[in-house]
């Protein structure tokens, strides 16, 4: 089949009425609904730029040949078995950032679960009499020659931390079977903050931690249609949401695409055919199927927070040239350190493919070591480039007026005259630019924004501190020529 259209995929999630909540009520149009448009035109992104490459003959950036179904496929579904494909894949996260700026968790995430899942179930089978990698590659065709977004669902609410999965006082504080029949079995928890959950025809479910003989309940993994009976979702909720809901285009930040469209997926006793079952009992494996996952999902997530945090630096430069201080010298040490850092941390993630490996089962993983190396500095570089750009950009980051204001006849004037930057850019774009900025670091909250810029911002302080620095740097001088030894007057 050929791959489908960003139209295709619309109307396919909005046809399945999954069980979907957002703030207290039930979304009956998923694609009508401010907080998971802009997250499902992210997916269908994806799509338009997938059919595209699709045209062609030989395998573009979007798309690989599937071996298993003999024909081009999304890359996003690709099982890569080559330390090339490897590459491809993950360099394709950082380059689609640039076009959405958001998570397209619905197509993402697909690629670290299903390679997940294919080496295990092959190791399974290789260590038992079992069928299960019969049974995924079955689905592995299915979700293939029809181009489907497939979530893949990890992380279990886990409730007490320091306790194991049996040793919770509510056992379902940890996703597990409950009941096993001939021909499936039955299961119930919860799933939380699954990236595009709701939004995919699919979802993989697999164990989130290390297990034990007395964990077999836990040890599952199975396939789930997102709107299968006793499927709940409910959205995830943070700040700048609420904007979609009562403000302007404007007022978002990142306009189009910025809502990362993740729901808690609670399944209170979901049968699962026997064919869709992919570990069922074996605890030995999780292991394993976690650091697999891990570490290809981190992988995957260092591309992607690469691509974030070049948004960042191009707009914190924009804010830069609003504000008239593109040229100071600390401006540009600061966007320096910012690409120094993030790049570091995408470097790291190339070593770990560089120095990966091909598996038993021909899926080709990267080095543990280094991926999760290049996982911590990438996040590092985040919460840096949070500080920098609001450093950067100035206080106006999360205090601006909103497109109402602007566009009042009383008030409008008022802003428009007092909220301008440099002169040659309008008050709007310089208020877009701050709003990319909040959006980009995740400033939802004025405390982060006003603790650096209260009471003047940083650079003031620095001046502060080297003028009392210049007035004690002569003593301190003269203190450590006496602890040196140097004795008289020098050309210094």
């Amino acid at each position: 089949m050929p791959l489908r259209t960003k139209q295709n995929y619309t109307d396919s999630i909005r046809a399945m009425q999954v069980n979907l909540w957002a703030y207290g009520e039930k979304i009956d149009d998923i694609y009508a609904h401010p907080c998971f448009k802009p997250a499902m035109d992210a997916i269908g992104l994806v799509y338009a730029l997938s059919g595209s490459d699709a045209k062609n003959d030989s395998e573009g950036p979007y798309t690989a040949h599937s071996p298993f179904t003999g024909g081009k496929v999304s890359r996003f579904l690709h099982i890569h078995q080559t330390r090339e494909e490897l590459k491809k894949r993950f360099e394709l996260s950082r380059n689609l950032v640039h076009r959405h700026g958001a998570c397209i968790g619905a197509r993402c995430v697909s690629t670290s679960v299903l390679n997940t899942v294919f080496k295990t179930t092959f190791d399974m089978d290789q260590s038992a009499d079992s069928d299960y990698h019969a049974r995924f590659l079955k689905f592995l065709g299915y979700v293939q020659e029809n181009d489907l977004a497939v979530a893949g669902a990890m992380m279990d609410v886990k409730g007490d931390r320091s306790l194991g999965p049996h040793e919770q006082a509510d056992p379902d504080l940890y996703l597990h079977i409950v009941e096993k029949r001939p021909d499936g079995i039955v299961v119930r928890g919860a799933k939380a903050s699954i990236s595009g959950a709701a939004i995919a025809e699919e979802i993989v479910v697999v164990p989130c931690t290390t297990l034990g003989a007395d964990d077999q309940q836990y040890a599952v993994c199975f396939a789930v249609p997102s709107n299968a009976p006793g499927i709940l979702h409910i959205a995830e909720a943070p700040a700048p949401n609420m904007r979609r809901l009562v403000g302007k285009e404007m007022d978002y930040g990142n306009a189009r695409y910025g809502v990362h469209g993740s729901t808690h997926v609670i399944f209170d006793d979901v049968f699962i055919p026997k064919e869709r079952i992919f570990m069922c009992g074996e605890y030995a494996h999780a292991a394993n199927l976690v650091n697999c996952f891990a570490g290809l999902q981190r992988l995957n997530t260092t591309s992607c927070k690469a691509g974030h945090r070049d948004l960042l630096i191009g707009a914190a430069a924009v804010a830069a040239d609003y504000n008239g201080v593109s040229k100071a010298r600390h401006i540009r040490e600061k966007l320096a350190d910012l690409h120094h850092h993030s790049e570091t941390a995408f470097g790291c993630a190339l070593a770990s493919i560089y120095t990966g490996e091909k598996t038993a089962s021909g899926v080709f993983t990267p080095n543990p070591l280094y991926v999760n190396i290049a996982k911590l500095k990438g996040v590092e570089a985040i919460w840096d480039g949070t500080y920098a750009a609001a450093d950067i950009a100035g206080g106006l980051v999360c205090t601006m007026p909103t497109a109402e204001d602007l566009a009042n006849k009383t008030i409008g004037n008022v802003i428009d005259k007092y909220f301008k930057g440099k002169e040659g850019v309008s008050t709007e774009n310089r208020i877009r630019i701050l709003r990319l900025i909040e959006y980009l670091t995740g400033q939802g909250s004025v405390v982060p924004i006003e603790s650096t810029h209260g009471a003047g911002s940083p650079q003031a302080q620095k001046i502060t501190i080297g003028q009392d620095l210049a007035k004690k740097i002569e003593k301190f001088k003269k203190d450590a020529k006496i602890m040196a030894g140097i004795k008289g007057v020098d050309s210094t």
